[in-house]
């Protein structure tokens, strides 16, 4: 600690008496200890908003014993690890070793995390924490401006953290990875997540191939003669049909997706404050966002989706499949253009319903992990337990309406029994084979999640590392 005090031209005996200062500042009861109200009304006080959890975090954080509370040692203890934390990003940011940050220092720190912020973003950063307004950044303002943040200091955390505090939105709340829309390499990024969700689809194949054949069927469906049928229809690779359009599904649809999503956040932003800063953006508008983004991109590739359906419930002889053109061909000059469309509505009935039940989930399952599993943020295999949990939940409540699309995909618009639309579906699927029959394939879907989560993960931060974006 012999650095952080001279840094900070302090006593020993002085820091002591500023950190009690601000334990007492935040222990309004005089207890001699702070619980989770003291520690969240002390941070809303200082204009941090409680929606981040910081409060959670921090009381996680400190308390060492887990009894609930945080007393002076556990809170002093915390203040020595993060004022010497603090100190070692703020020399690594210090080229020039003067005791101080400058704006191009900063922006140079940024950039090699990654993050590309114009000028102006760059002033407002540097405002916020230069506290006597000379330009520079000293490291009791450094300090001063991070010491209540509970993650650890890395500069991309920080720079979030600024965003937070200064409202400008992170997109907390969506499928896209948080912080590629100031992101140099967000191309990068997007490639890493074509090739890792390419990847999981690829490796879950089978799995989706039986679900969809599982679905489809009105009679009574069953597992072991449904591979039997797929295997004796296409041998090893039948378990694959329809996997190539299901990749090529993947690169557009997150574009379209990315862009959607930021460009309705900014219509938002503009609604309500008048300018296009996308500040102050609820969860509520980043879950609309996200909704209209998914809707989106669904339309656009959804006649891939509807081939993929066709191909894969086609039966034909001797196990031949019609290349993808024969069956598109036939599609258009039979059925016309509409029947490209078909199961659309009830897709896109699934995805705000499926967002709202994942990402709620998915944040009580995380606040669990704290309390129970680890005392810091989750690394990122309890947050891959997490989403997992979360996603399958979220797909149980509105796997019904994939049922209905699958259906409504597979089968020939032009024949006398073809379904009249989303409810006839759903009235003739619950008369003749009741509630279960909404559900036909579900446990091959279910088991799709938990590889297909991890492979997907794995595979993106392999990708990560591999183009350069750690």
């Amino acid at each position: 600690m012999e650095h952080v005090l001279l840094a900070l031209q302090e006593t020993e005996e002085e820091r002591d008496l500023r950190i009690r200062s601000l334990f007492n500042f935040f222990d309004t009861a005089d207890g001699g200890y702070l619980e989770y109200s003291q520690i969240e009304s002390g941070l809303s006080s200082l204009q941090i908003p409680p929606q981040y959890k910081y409060a959670k975090d921090l009381l996680n954080v400190c308390d060492s014993n887990q009894d609930g509370r945080v007393d002076y040692h556990e809170f002093k203890r915390y203040m020595d690890d993060k004022e010497l934390q603090l100190y070692l990003i703020f020399q690594s940011i210090d080229i020039e070793h003067n005791g101080s940050i400058s704006p191009e220092e900063l922006w140079d720190a940024l950039l090699a995390a990654g993050i590309e912020i114009d000028e102006d973003e760059l002033a407002r950063f540097v405002e916020r924490m230069d506290k006597d307004n000379n330009g520079v950044i000293t490291f009791e303002e450094w300090r001063d401006f991070l010491l209540l943040y509970p993650h650890e200091a890395t500069i991309e955390n920080i720079y979030h953290h600024w965003e937070r505090v200064c409202l400008v939105d992170i997109g907390e709340h969506t499928v896209i990875p948080e912080g590629i829309s100031k992101h140099v390499h967000a191309t990068r990024y997007l490639v890493a997540g074509a090739v890792a969700g390419a990847t999981s689809r690829t490796a879950t194949a089978p799995l989706d191939r039986l679900k969809v054949v599982l679905q489809v069927q009105t009679t009574q469906a069953r597992i072991m003669p449904a591979i039997n049928e797929i295997w004796k229809n296409g041998k090893f690779l039948g378990f694959f049909r329809g996997n190539g359009l299901n990749v090529l599904k993947v690169a557009p649809e997150s574009a379209i997706k990315f862009y959607t999503y930021e460009t309705i956040k900014g219509i938002i932003a503009k609604a309500h404050g008048g300018e296009e800063d996308k500040a102050q953006l609820s969860t509520v508008d980043r879950l609309f966002a996200g909704g209209v983004a998914g809707a989106v991109a669904q339309t656009a590739i959804y006649p891939m989706d509807l081939v993929k359906t066709r191909l894969q419930t086609f039966v034909g002889e001797a196990g031949k499949v019609p290349r993808l053109t024969t069956l598109s061909r036939d599609i258009w000059v039979h059925e016309g253009t509409r029947a490209f469309y078909r199961g659309l509505v009830p897709s896109l009935l699934g995805i705000i319903p499926y967002a709202g039940i994942d990402l709620a989930a998915y944040e009580k399952f995380k606040d669990m992990s704290k309390k129970y599993i680890v005392e810091d943020e989750p690394g990122p295999f309890i947050q891959l337990g997490c989403g997992t949990l979360s996603g399958a939940l979220g797909a149980t409540c509105v796997y019904p309406l994939q049922v209905v699309r699958t259906r409504m995909q597979a089968q020939r618009s032009n024949t006398d029994g073809a379904y009249k639309g989303m409810f006839d579906v759903f009235k003739r699927t619950f008369m003749h084979e009741g509630l279960r029959g909404l559900y036909k394939g579900i446990f091959p879907n279910m088991l799709k999640v938990v590889p297909s989560a991890s492979i997907t993960y794995l595979v993106y931060e392999s990708m990560k590392k591999n183009l350069d974006l750690e």
